[in-house]
């Protein structure tokens, strides 16, 4: 009877198991060149490959649920055993630190290893210094205007004083004239210096006083006193008299200080006037000034 050696067709379940999987072939094929296993030798793996129009099975899916062993995780306060590699900068004791990696905020570097650069410049500081600037800029600009406020008024004009010129009063002699316009070299006939009013005549003609010095109070001054008034008037007399020209000397002459009375301050005289006079009528005919 003839032998059929025609292997089956695949997916024959005759030689298939119940799950539908080819069984392992009874005879191993053949090894390399073609010789077979000796005896007591393993056969080579062969690689298990299914059958046509059959999948692997897909890996399995993990759980999003899933939470491992807490147990089972490596301490970090501890170091790693062998096969773990740290998930920190900071290097075990005795272990050499890697020059590329960079320490934390803080840390001080590694010996061997740069410092990671600064920050430029701290934002809160220079805001600070921004302030503070400008500040100082206000301050100065203030005092720079005060300062200029206080010249302005320190350099403010005085007040300025009449003073009666050297100039004997302009016009036609004799005539009458009041005491407030009263001039220096002014000469008059029957002088009374209790009067508010008195007679000029020209000096080459015989009178009996003449206005040699002259000193104004300043309008907005208070009442200085009868005593303060007289020494003026000495003081205005003393630097008048040093004016006087030679003819002076063929005449007795007396000094006359007029000042104004607390009734005619009031009234706006603020005039200290010095006289030269004699006390024997008109008998001076001649102006006793120097020109």
């Amino acid at each position: 009877m003839s032998q059929d050696n025609t292997p089956p067709r695949d997916g024959s379940p005759r030689d298939q198991d119940k799950d539908g999987v080819p069984s392992a072939p009874k005879n191993p094929p053949p090894a390399a060149g073609g010789q077979p296993p000796a005896p007591g030798e393993q056969p080579p793996a062969v690689p298990l490959t299914p059958p046509s129009g059959l999948q692997p099975d897909p890996a399995p899916e993990l759980d999003p649920d899933f939470v491992p062993d807490p147990g089972s995780q490596p301490d970090p306060a501890m170091p790693p055993t062998d096969g773990q590699t740290p998930s920190y900068a900071m290097p075990y004791p005795g272990q050499q630190p890697d020059p590329g990696q960079q320490p934390y905020p803080g840390q001080q570097p590694y010996p061997g290893q740069e410092s990671p650069p600064e920050a430029h410049g701290d934002p809160v500081k220079r805001q600070r210094l921004v302030i503070g600037g400008i500040v100082v800029g206000v301050l100065v600009l203030i005092g720079v205007v005060i300062w200029v406020l206080l010249n302005l008024l320190g350099s403010r004009p005085e007040a300025a004083v009449p003073t009666p010129s050297a100039t004997a009063t302009p016009g036609p002699l004799p005539r009458d004239a009041n005491s407030k316009d009263f001039q220096v070299g002014d000469c008059f006939a029957d002088f009374d210096p209790n009067a508010s009013e008195a007679r000029a005549v020209a000096c080459d003609t015989e009178h009996s006083a003449q206005l040699i010095g002259v000193h104004a109070y300043p309008g907005d001054d208070s009442f200085p006193g009868t005593n303060a008034l007289r020494d003026k008037g000495r003081e205005v007399c003393k630097a008048a008299v040093a004016k006087l020209n030679e003819a002076a000397d063929n005449y007795v002459l007396l000094q006359q200080n007029v000042y104004p009375s607390t009734t005619s301050w009031d009234r706006g005289d603020r005039r200290v006037d010095c006289f030269i006079v004699v006390d024997s009528g008109n008998t001076i005919k001649e102006d006793l000034l120097q020109k």
